[in-house]
């Protein structure tokens, strides 16, 4: 790996209210894994920091696909066609794809001019490997644990964000929601944000974990045909 030049600015997300969530937007040199049930909200929140990328920092992105969650058309709702080269995107089909387009992610920033790398979603493959045979478990936990060790490898030394999802389930004991992986996503991510549905189209986005704010603070958003918006939580009958 070779460093490039430091970039102390955050990158926007694309709406006012996450980015004072998150403390100015998504911090470069860490891991931000944003959680949440399916249709919660991940990918939009992925793609409109892509085109934060493209469009505030005049860089390229890298988007790891394993879920097919990638859309041109949608992309295009929210950007310019023109700026779909910019994008570097990997569909990866199985887990061991996805642990050789990890180990390439190097090579691959290295030689272009990125500006921030997703992974969405980092444990589908993982969680379809894991229960697919017995004896694989400490396996795929091994393998799950060097990919996120080498993404948060590559944030520190080319100073870039890089933004992973994560699925959930309900724990049988406690009735929480927990992250697939445990304590695999918890502890490589410097950053969590759980987002969920509050109403057709509105999310809440919840802080819980970040390094130089409290954790719980939480803020919402909408989503529509330009991307995400700010919206007030009281729009949608919170309060």
């Amino acid at each position: 790996m070779r460093p490039e030049k430091i970039d102390n600015e955050k990158l926007p997300s694309g709406c006012e209210n996450v980015d004072m969530l998150l403390g100015g937007g998504y911090e470069s040199g860490i891991i931000t894994n944003i959680y949440g049930a399916a249709g919660s909200g991940k990918t939009i929140l992925c793609l409109q920091a892509v085109c934060s990328c493209i469009d505030s920092l005049g860089k390229k992105a890298v988007f790891i696909d394993t879920e097919g969650g990638f859309s041109v058309e949608r992309f295009c709702q929210i950007n310019s066609k023109d700026n779909l080269d910019k994008i570097i995107i990997k569909d990866v089909k199985d887990f061991d794809e996805q642990i050789k387009g990890i180990e390439k992610l190097d090579e691959v920033v290295g030689k272009n001019d990125v500006g921030l790398v997703v992974v969405d979603s980092m444990v589908a493959l993982y969680r379809v490997e894991k229960i697919g045979e017995n004896g694989v478990i400490q396996k795929v936990n091994v393998e799950l644990s060097n990919q996120f060790s080498i993404l948060s490898k590559i944030a520190r030394v080319y100073k870039i964000p890089v933004i992973v999802t994560n699925q959930v389930y309900t724990d049988f004991e406690s009735g929480e929601l927990e992250l697939v992986g445990r304590d695999i996503p918890k502890y490589a991510s410097k950053c969590l944000v759980m987002v969920d549905k509050k109403g057709i189209g509105k999310r809440r986005a919840m802080l819980m974990k970040h390094r130089s704010k409290p954790e719980g603070e939480e803020t919402f958003f909408e989503i529509n045909d330009k991307g995400i918006s700010d919206c007030d939580g009281k729009k949608f009958g919170l309060f």
